[in-house]
């Protein structure tokens, strides 16, 4: 299998990017860790091999990149690898695969917080959150995008302005 490291992905790379609710410990990452490494090992499309690269972040982002040039992720590799993660997070307690309908961001003690949009809006309409807030965009879709800084990023400079509103000063 065509199995890279995370850093010698191109800027080209389709990324997928799935948020854990809370920080993993060291013995989950260790499980996810192992288990990510055997999938991405196996993981092909039309029997065919995918260049492909994994890594966590911060303990509760997984980050998958398939270099498409070589061979690009179809629709049925990309549901193998959904399931993988719903199986994975049930075997973790956690929800790596539904948590794209929660908000990450950066509280203003720079901790990682997740919460529903309906709070994230909340938080915003009372000026709890600022434009300067930062908030992960974990819809970024190519590592390029990843690596100019438009996953990790001040709200005012995300989708996240639009839709949840501007901050009122």
């Amino acid at each position: 299998m065509s199995v890279v490291k995370f850093t010698q992905m191109p800027n080209t790379a389709r990324l997928w990017i799935y948020g854990c609710e809370r920080a993993l410990s060291e013995a989950e990452a260790n499980l996810l860790t192992a288990s990510m490494n055997s999938f991405i090992e196996q993981w092909t499309a039309h029997k065919r091999e995918l260049k492909a690269a994994w890594e966590l972040h911060f303990q509760q982002f997984v980050f998958i990149a398939v270099d498409e040039q070589m061979m690009g992720a179809s629709g049925c590799s990309i549901d193998s690898l959904v399931r993988h993660l719903a199986e994975l997070g049930r075997k973790l307690n956690i929800d790596l695969v539904g948590a794209h309908a929660k908000v990450f961001f950066r509280d203003s003690n720079h901790e990682i917080r997740c919460v529903d949009r309906s709070e994230f809006k909340r938080l915003v309409e009372s000026a709890a959150l600022n434009e300067d807030t930062i908030v992960f965009d974990n819809t970024v879709a190519t590592v390029g995008l990843m690596r100019a800084g438009k996953w990790e990023t001040p709200m005012k400079n995300s989708w996240h302005i639009e839709a949840f509103g501007r901050v009122r000063a």
